[in-house]
């Protein structure tokens, strides 16, 4: 694996960089994503072929999996799946702060979204003022495990 000019090396466990080891270990770390991804693969291909579906090699094939990518994957969705994923459970408001330049309307119409697709659940809080919390559904949470590898290997692999 190759690292950019000017990045340092990852930090050993006593905090310092490491160099020797660590082509080594981002050796092996590669080799270990390479065979999640064959397997990952596999996966796909024989779920695929148990639900009678094509996953690519085709263009329609790659036009649905391009729009499903687009709605479910587009500006904020993922944003918001990764924060109600981390925090368990945020309100409106919390979420308006942590998505910087989101404005209140967007924010409302993808949340909206995402309930609908069944991937959040809004939660209203009997208050003065009335509060909306909002929670991942088994879907929602299951998209967000599903991406942990891909951000694992993308924050290792750009080091």
């Amino acid at each position: 694996m190759m690292r950019p000019k000017g990045k340092l090396a990852p930090k050993g466990l006593d905090g310092t960089h490491t160099s020797t080891s660590s082509a080594a270990n981002a050796e092996s770390l590669e080799k270990k994503f390479s065979e999640f991804g064959d397997a990952s693969s596999e996966f796909v291909k024989m779920v695929s072929a148990e639900e009678g579906f094509s996953y690519r090699g085709e263009v329609s094939s790659v036009e649905d999996n391009l729009n499903l990518m687009k709605k479910v994957f587009g500006k904020w969705p993922v944003e918001i799946i990764l924060s109600t994923y981390s925090l368990k459970s945020v309100g409106f408001r919390d979420l308006g702060r942590l998505l910087v330049g989101i404005s209140s309307r967007v924010l409302s119409k993808k949340l909206k979204d995402l309930e609908e697709l069944g991937f959040l659940k809004r939660n209203v809080i009997s208050s003065r003022p009335p509060k909306v919390k909002y929670t991942l559904f088994r879907k929602g949470e299951l998209v967000a495990k599903l991406g942990e590898p891909v951000i694992l290997y993308l924050r290792n692999s750009m080091v």
